[in-house]
């Protein structure tokens, strides 16, 4: 009986190791690599190759078969170690939010929980390999001793500062430190091997080699990422991965309705407002009313329009960065409305309508939530007007003459204060 029993607990327990090993076996993974610029956190499609990993990234993960099929995906940040250590552990773990906002933001398909973030910082000994495949490099032999040395970290960067007169140390700073600012490593780990297609799909100079890959692994050391408050995770296969728990940045969002005001209107008395909603990645509606409707000094001045429109825009620039409603357009415009204007004892009455026009404009942001937009318009106006005359302590009009007027030029001019009204993107709590 104790026979039986103990062969049975052997038997579960080497399926259960078989089905591990098979589950590892059967994932197949990619590296990328992705650019910072100095002391900046910010997903940059347009710093050195990024906009080619981005790319690669969208291949294989805008296809919501392929999400399925994720199992997990690590994103490990890094920064350089010159300056301040504290500061350079946050910088780091704010490269690894952006990256994971960035994703999340991009592809709301994916499952966020299978997204983990860790951050690290490079360590100036482990810079000597890189120095030693670094023949032009000025007092070369000067600071691989210095490197070597058993010095603390600060003392290594005051020392390596003055090497030849700093010539060194710029060296360092242009040709080797660049390397290490980056999200290095975003590893996306596939369940399935008949993915490997395609993962070699993928353009391949987007992707960071096994070589290069392993040089960088080899220059942070695991202390770096403790001392970042980040978990050390079992990996696959006996390797060990360093990620954090879950996401703990703010989930990213997105407006799903702009609130306007043009202030030229604002200025001249002419309250307005704008409404405009975005549709899909490159596309808005934007909406718009004017209703002033004044008499002043005794019915002597009169100001009174009512009018509306309506525009269809298309926004330009890369959508990898972009930020909704934000950047160039171009738009289709049109719209019509009544007016009343009086000046002293004339005035002119009449409708209006701008059968087309087209719109150029540029949406600038100011503050969280805030954006400036500046837009202009050329299009047709065609009015029907009455002059008209007035008399009696202007409390009767005399009618003088009607006609119409056309006018091809500038309809529509702008700067416009812009509230955005977020929602949270799926994917993450609301």
């Amino acid at each position: 009986m104790y026979i039986r029993r103990i062969i049975s607990t052997i038997f579960l327990l080497a399926l259960i190791v078989t089905t591990v090993r098979a589950q590892n076996l059967g994932t197949e993974k990619k590296d990328f690599i992705l650019h910072f610029r100095f002391d900046r956190s910010l997903v940059d499609s347009g710093y050195r190759n990024s906009n080619h990993t981005l790319r690669a990234l969208q291949e294989l993960l805008s296809d919501s078969l392929t999400a399925a099929e994720i199992d997990t995906i690590d994103i490990h940040a890094y920064s350089s170690p010159d300056g301040n250590g504290v500061y350079n552990h946050a910088l780091a773990r704010r490269r690894a939010k952006a990256m994971k906002g960035y994703l999340v933001w991009k592809y709301p398909h994916l499952n966020q929980r299978s997204i983990h973030t860790g951050a690290g910082v490079a360590e100036w000994r482990a810079l000597l390999p890189l120095i030693e495949n670094s023949p032009d490099m000025p007092c070369r032999k000067q600071v691989m001793e210095i490197l070597a040395s058993n010095v603390s970290a600060g003392v290594m960067e005051i020392r390596l500062r003055t090497v030849g007169g700093g010539a060194a140390y710029r060296y360092i700073r242009r040709h080797i430190l660049p390397e290490l600012r980056n999200a290095s490593v975003c590893t996306v780990w596939l369940k399935k091997p008949r993915f490997t297609t395609i993962l070699e799909g993928v353009r391949k100079e987007t992707l960071t080699s096994l070589c290069r890959i392993g040089n960088y692994r080899n220059i942070f050391s695991s202390s770096c990422v403790k001392r970042a408050n980040d978990l050390t995770v079992s990996g696959r296969e006996g390797t060990t991965r360093n990620v954090s728990p879950a996401f703990t940045g703010k989930v990213p969002k997105r407006p799903f309705i702009a609130l306007k005001t043009n202030l030229l209107f604002d200025f001249a008395f002419m309250p307005n407002v704008e409404l405009e909603v975005p549709i899909g990645e490159r596309w808005s509606v934007n909406g718009e009313l004017m209703f002033p409707w004044w008499l002043f000094d005794g019915d002597k001045y009169c100001l009174q329009i009512l009018s509306g429109g309506v525009e269809g825009r298309y926004w330009l620039g890369n959508r990898s960065n972009r930020r909704v409603l934000t950047g160039h357009f171009f738009g289709l415009y049109a719209g019509g409305g009544k007016y009343d204007l009086q000046w002293d004892k004339n005035g002119y009455q009449g409708e209006f309508f701008i059968a087309a026009g087209v719109s150029y404009g540029y949406s600038m942001r100011i503050v969280r939530n805030l954006n400036l937009e500046f837009s202009l318009g050329i299009g047709l106006l065609r009015t029907g007007y009455e002059h008209y005359h007035a008399r009696d302590s202007y409390q009767t009009l005399l009618w003088q003459n009607n006609g119409r007027y056309t006018w091809i030029g500038p309809t529509k001019a702008k700067i416009s204060l812009v509230w955005m009204l977020n929602r949270k993107m799926k994917g993450g709590k609301k």
